[in-house]
């Protein structure tokens, strides 16, 4: 039998409300991140996500995780957002600040750089189509497996698979015909930024 996860408060069958914010407010500020190209705006939808998940907290039955559920409000918010707003990848990629996991690194010229890459990626995968993009981030950001990404967006795991591969082939593409891109050497992107 599943223990249902408490939302509430401290309990010994789940974690706090807290505590899931703070396990998961990174993850979520990157998929909405990775999905807008726009940083203010991920760190808006990023609480908006919390207050409807707090507001829903009684609908989660522990059927599913936790953060598959959180991606779900996550995605829905994004999505709902780009609708009114109609404003689909119109915000340029602005500088990250704090929010997703600055890189602490003792090298001034390389931290320069890893920044400027990152901007490069997040504005590639900005211009990706919507349904390749949520896969994108959900699976190589945020590292949810494709049968996570599957609950998440309600589809099929070979969906998500096509999904991934045009994501990939696109980013490849719009990556190799980027000269800045080319100059700035090779990195390894995962939730916490670049390696």
């Amino acid at each position: 039998m599943r223990i249902r996860q408490n939302l509430y408060g401290p309990a010994d069958n789940g974690p706090s409300f807290e505590q899931m914010v703070s396990q998961n407010e990174n993850k979520i500020l990157n998929l909405i991140y990775g999905m807008t190209g726009d940083y203010h705006l991920a760190q808006d939808l990023t609480q908006e996500v919390f207050v409807k998940a707090f507001q829903a907290r009684e609908g989660f039955e522990g059927k599913a995780k936790l953060s598959t559920w959180l991606y779900r409000i996550a995605v829905n918010a994004t999505i709902d957002h780009q609708r009114k707003a109609c404003t689909r990848k119109e915000n340029p990629v602005e500088d990250v600040e704090n929010g997703i996991r600055s890189d602490t690194c003792p090298d001034p010229d390389s931290a320069c750089q890893k920044t400027a890459v990152k901007d490069l990626l997040y504005k590639a995968i900005a211009n990706l189509p919507d349904q390749q993009r949520e896969v994108y981030v959900l699976r190589e950001i945020n590292g949810c497996t494709t049968k996570e990404v599957a609950e998440v967006l309600d589809c099929s795991t070979e969906l998500v698979k096509w999904r991934l591969h045009k994501a990939r082939s696109l980013l490849r593409k719009a990556l190799q015909a980027d000269n800045k891109y080319k100059e700035a050497g090779t990195f390894t992107m995962n939730s916490t930024g670049l390696e």
